[in-house]
């Protein structure tokens, strides 16, 4: 991506002697623009910061402008018509959403990334503006901060969008300043990390099964059996899908929530209560959308409605109760003086009701004094019972029509605390809910107006500071599952966090630090603590690939080092699955070519793999941040190939097998290849493909061999010429 910028600019930037020339514009300056700006440097961009002012000890590191870019003039003297990519990273929805629209009057062309919390405006600018594309910093953090909260398995999950176009229509909601965004048809898709145990049932199954069994992909393999060195420039499909698990093997796959939970019980784990609830109700709910009979649909709801019988409010029970006893008992006291069965129940009613006076049999002298006693007692019953509906139902109205009194009861225990309520900590416990957690949220401002939002969405809120035991004591933090500590003030974070852990030894603590550098300090000194995540640099490299590659929904990480981005880009004409892949290092989660259906995780090592790509295919997939670069710039990596070498072999037993096998490999006799069995080591395969070669040597171990695997290979005096010759036909 390469461009210059305007005479006029390259007198005015303090560029610290580089060359003017850049193509990406920043504006606004912050943490984020920081470390954003610092990824882009490491892949060679530059960028130009356009701010109203820049910390002195930064201006001499970023080419910079003095001033506001809401002013046309301002943007003209950046260069705004030769810019390919628009940064907006300014903490303000309206701020952003007015430039964005600046930008697109003076280039047309340009791409712009926008920072947007309000998920509804961000939808909408996607689809009606051409080449925008908008992000959220707490939008990409909160499933860091809820996965991390609850579960070690969990690396992260991401939600691919629907794959059919919607109409761009300004959703109502938007004039609600509380409004984050209507939920919208998504997959759900976890990314699981699972360290094969001695006592799982996945013990010796092939990956290929794994992956076919609970339709799941297999994003990496990491072997105990020595072949575990992975390339420097390659990471996905660099392993053997026909391996077999072994113990102390480690994979990171993505799932459904079902097979999640069915991996872990396979594994010798079995997830929480909650969990599977959570689990379980995803995959019900998508379940019954599928189920079209009558009577299964009717079965739901039976057991939908006895499971609500039984979690309503202990009064609303004892009100049914009694009622009913009242009932039961008035139909027997009217049937004493011989009125019929459906006359004594219509009797028994008007007398709950307050109409003693008006039945004639209690009037006469003749009828049981027994019988007027238990209609007096049933009236008083019946004044007090139609009181305390009245008092429900009206509660239920007010709550429903206003949003008043929903306020959760407190949880007796594993529930999740959070300390602050704002946009990352909503996100957070919106997640935590969604996964059937109960929370307790601390928040002292009583003015702040995500209190309301948090108790619609189920949470019990309690206003004091987070940082005294008496609150934390009050949130049952001693009984709780977690604390998220996500205030703005990392100092408050830390005091809390500490509290908490006096409160609650070993409590799974999260906390929110502004600075990244502080975080990874912290992260590796303070484990003991908890986990400490920066939302900016968590949130930073999506931006930067947005701005370098396009759409990003989402980003996971993974060791702390290898970060994934999922991402969907416009397919490459004429280019295989297969070979798009291998040529830039992707990991295909989704094809759609039109009119078929969907394909979801294509087995692009198999017959898949040769689908071609054509003009109206839509491809979603995942790759670090290089590859994704390098995919949006067209540049695939260079081909690399490994040679396997045969040290020895033990048991001549297996000599023919051996040669069969090498045979297969290489598309040559045995009469060819036996001679290199006499000179061992050597080297007795052509170039093949890092998980074929991975293949050949672990079939050459089964038979009681000694074998290497190496790359770049060179070719080697006693390998038959034609091996070399047909080398190329052996990739296929």
């Amino acid at each position: 991506m390469a461009g210059s910028l305007s005479q006029e600019l390259a007198a005015q930037l303090q560029d610290n002697g580089r060359d003017p020339g850049a193509s990406i514009l920043v504006c606004g300056y912050n943490d984020l623009a920081e470390l954003t700006l610092e990824i882009l440097e490491e892949f060679g961009q530059r960028a130009v910061v356009v701010a109203p002012c820049l910390p002195p000890s930064r201006k001499g590191e970023w080419q910079y402008l003095e001033g506001d870019p809401q002013q046309a003039e301002v943007l003209r003297r950046a260069g705004i018509e030769r810019i390919k990519v628009a940064l907006l990273l300014e903490d303000n929805d309206q701020a952003n959403f007015e430039l964005a629209l600046l930008i697109r009057d003076l280039n047309p062309q340009a791409r712009i990334v926008s920072r947007l919390f309000n998920t509804g405006l961000a939808r909408y600018l996607d689809s009606i503006l051409p080449q925008h594309f908008s992000l959220s910093v707490a939008g990409l953090a909160a499933p860091a901060f809820a996965l991390k909260a609850v579960s070690d398995e969990f690396v992260g999950y991401f939600e691919l969008p629907q794959l059919e176009a919607q109409p761009a229509t300004l959703p109502p909601e938007l004039a609600d300043p509380l409004y984050f965004g209507a939920p919208q048809e998504t997959t759900l898709w976890n990314v699981v990390e699972l360290t094969i145990g001695y006592n799982s049932r996945l013990l010796h199954m092939p990956l290929s099964e794994l992956e076919e069994t609970f339709r799941a992909r297999v994003l990496f393999h990491y072997p105990v059996d020595g072949l575990s060195n992975f390339s420097e420039s390659r990471i996905f499909d660099d392993f053997d899908h026909e391996a077999k698990l072994l113990e102390g093997d480690r994979i990171l796959v993505i799932c459904d929530p079902r097979a999640y939970l069915q991996l872990l019980e396979r594994n010798g784990r079995r997830g929480s209560s909650r969990a599977q609830r959570w689990a379980s109700g995803q995959v019900q709910d998508k379940r019954q959308r599928r189920r079209g009979k009558s009577f299964s649909r009717l079965l739901s709801w039976l057991r939908r409605s006895l499971q609500g019988l039984l979690q309503v409010k202990p009064i609303v029970r004892t009100l049914a109760f009694t009622l009913g006893a009242m009932l039961v008992i008035g139909v027997i006291n009217f049937r004493v003086i011989g009125k019929p069965v459906f006359d004594a129940l219509l009797l028994t009613i008007v007398v709950l009701t307050g109409g003693y006076g008006d039945i004639e049999a209690f009037q006469q002298a003749e009828t049981p004094l027994g019988v007027k006693v238990v209609a007096v007692v049933m009236t008083l019953v019946g004044a007090a019972l139609v009181g305390l509906i009245y008092g429900l139902v009206t509660d239920k109205l007010v709550s429903s029509r206003f949003g008043l009194g929903r306020a959760a009861h407190m949880p007796k225990g594993d529930h999740g605390v959070i300390a602050g309520l704002g946009r990352l900590s909503y996100l957070v416990l919106q997640l935590l809910r969604q996964m059937g957690y109960e929370v307790v949220a601390v928040e002292p401002d009583a003015d702040n107006p995500l209190l309301g939002a948090a108790e619609r969405e189920g949470a019990v809120v309690i206003r004091g500071n987070y940082a005294l035991a008496s609150t934390l004591q009050q949130a049952r933090i001693q009984s709780s599952r977690c604390l998220i500590c996500t205030t703005p003030d990392d100092l408050t974070n830390l005091e809390t966090a500490l509290t908490a852990h006096s409160l609650h030894p070993g409590i799974r603590t999260i906390l929110r630090i502004t600075d990244a550098e502080v975080a990874a300090r912290m992260q590796r000194h303070l484990q003991a603590l908890g986990i400490s995540y920066s939302p900016t640099a968590l949130g930073a490299r999506a931006f930067a690939t947005a701005a370098l590659a396009g759409a990003v929904y989402g980003t996971l990480t993974w060791e702390g080092e290898t970060r994934l981005e999922v991402s969907a880009h416009d397919p490459y004409l004429g280019l295989s699955l297969r070979q798009l892949a291998q040529d830039y290092d992707l990991a295909i989660l989704l094809h759609h070519s039109r009119p078929d259906r969907p394909c979801v995780f294509p087995k692009i090592w198999q017959k898949e793999g040769e689908t071609v790509l054509k003009r109206g295919d839509r491809l979603y997939v995942m790759g670090t941040v290089g590859s994704l670069i390098r995919l949006a710039q067209g540049r695939p990596l260079p081909p690399e190939l490994y040679q396997v070498r045969l040290l020895e072999y033990r048991n001549p037993y297996f000599e023919d097998e051996i040669l069969s096998t090498l045979a297969f490999y290489a598309r040559l006799p045995k009469t060819a290849l036996r001679p290199l069995l006499r000179c061992l080591p050597a080297v007795v395969s052509p170039p093949l493909p890092r998980d074929k070669a991975i293949k050949l040597s672990r079939q050459l171990r089964k038979m009681s061999t000694e074998v290497q695997v190496f790359a770049q290979a060179q070719p080697d005096h006693r390998i038959p010429a034609a091996m070399n010759e047909n080398s190329e036909s052996n990739l296929n």
